[in-house]
């Protein structure tokens, strides 16, 4: 009897640490695999925020055109001036274009406090915020002149 009580204990001492080593290695794996997670997720959002700022880049709406012919990286002033008064009249469709994003032109040289606000929504509570600048050519039509400026998208991802 004796026999059988030592080889017992030795087959419950074998399942202790194997429950143990089986324990410590899903927490090491879990661990790695939340950690991934989080690089994929800071990665979506990166890439959704580069592709909002390339978007409002790129608006038909705000570009300086001249007989048919187009300038890269262009804002029209006056465009932009105006420009928040048809974001709110198509709201659904430009929160599909930027989702939850805060775009923003600064006019830079020469030296200005000018900024003009292009689309504004927030999320009250987020886990990351992501800001990307772009440098932009501000045209003014009435007085025919450029300006350097830039834009700035933040985009928020949710919690």
């Amino acid at each position: 009897m004796a026999k059988a009580q030592i080889k017992m204990f030795e087959t419950v001492g074998v399942l202790v640490v194997f429950f143990f080593l089986l324990v410590v290695g899903a927490v090491f794996y879990f661990n790695v695999q939340e950690s991934a997670m989080e690089k994929e997720l800071k990665k979506q959002v990166l890439l959704r925020s580069l592709q909002a700022a390339q978007r409002a880049t790129f608006l038909p709406e705000l570009d300086c055109s001249f007989l048919s012919v187009t300038k890269e990286n262009c804002f029209d002033l006056r465009k932009l001036e105006v420009f928040p008064d048809l974001v709110e009249e198509r709201e659904q469709d430009y929160f599909r274009m930027f989702g939850y994003a805060n775009i923003t032109v600064k006019k830079v040289f020469p030296e200005s406090d000018d900024f003009y606000l292009m689309y504004i929504k927030t999320l009250d509570e987020y886990s990351d915020a992501t800001k990307s600048l772009i440098p932009v050519l501000l045209y003014d039509p009435v007085l025919r002149t450029y300006d350097f400026g830039v834009i700035e998208v933040t985009t928020y991802a949710s919690r």
